[in-house]
């Protein structure tokens, strides 16, 4: 059994002190990678970090509890606090950076042997996260980003009384409007990872519950 209430800061321990080495003595090639990186992942990434790096230091305050200028991505405050949290924001970025190619690096090897790697895609976000963030018009939000229903799903074998998820749920029509280029993006960077994945759980896209917030 797993601590998470020790492992984890101590996890982020040694990838902090991993950054400042890299930030502090790589080469201009490992540098270049790095930069060239974040340029290709930018469309996620940007929001990304920037979640992170203003969460950090507000030990994990949900998103709709901070700043108004924040929570609500008023231009001038998200460019302040890229501007107040860029040495954060180049740790995250070093984070998403090196699972990126210690991911690849896996895969290539087990795909060299013969074996596929199968990932995990949830359907479902959580409400204090990136994604919920960076596009709320996504999600059914009242105006302070509360949600106004949640996700559950059906009875089956395994819950026969159904199930409250509680995650906020999709805003489809917004979604198809844009042509699901949120969702493609998503199955995009889940198949850059992995050869397969399963979406858990599929069935969600034809039957889930939608229940008031």
């Amino acid at each position: 059994q797993v601590n998470y209430g020790e492992v984890t800061p101590w996890r982020e321990q040694q990838l902090r002190t991993a950054a400042a080495g890299f930030f502090a003595g790589a080469s201009a090639e490992d540098r270049k990678a790095f930069a060239d990186w974040c340029q290709a992942q930018k469309s996620w990434l940007d929001d990304y970090v920037l979640f992170m790096a203003i969460r950090s230091p507000l030990n994990g305050q949900p998103w709709w509890t901070w700043a108004d200028g924040l929570k609500r991505r008023e231009p001038k405050a998200l460019a302040a606090a890229r501007q107040q949290y860029a040495d954060e924001i180049g740790f995250w970025q070093f984070v998403q950076w090196q699972f990126d190619v210690q991911i690849g690096a896996l895969k290539a090897y087990a795909n060299a042997r013969g074996v596929h790697i199968m990932g995990d895609l949830p359907i479902f976000v959580a409400h204090d996260s990136a994604d919920c963030w960076s596009r709320p018009d996504l999600y059914h939000l009242d105006d302070d980003f509360q949600t106004t229903v949640v996700a559950g799903v059906p009875p089956d074998d395994l819950g026969p009384l159904g199930q409250r998820w509680g995650n906020p749920l999709y805003r489809w029509d917004r979604m198809a409007a844009e042509n699901y280029a949120w969702w493609t993006a998503r199955v995009q960077r889940a198949l850059s990872q992995a050869d397969v994945f399963r979406i858990d759980h599929f069935r969600g896209f034809a039957g889930y519950y939608e229940i008031p917030g």
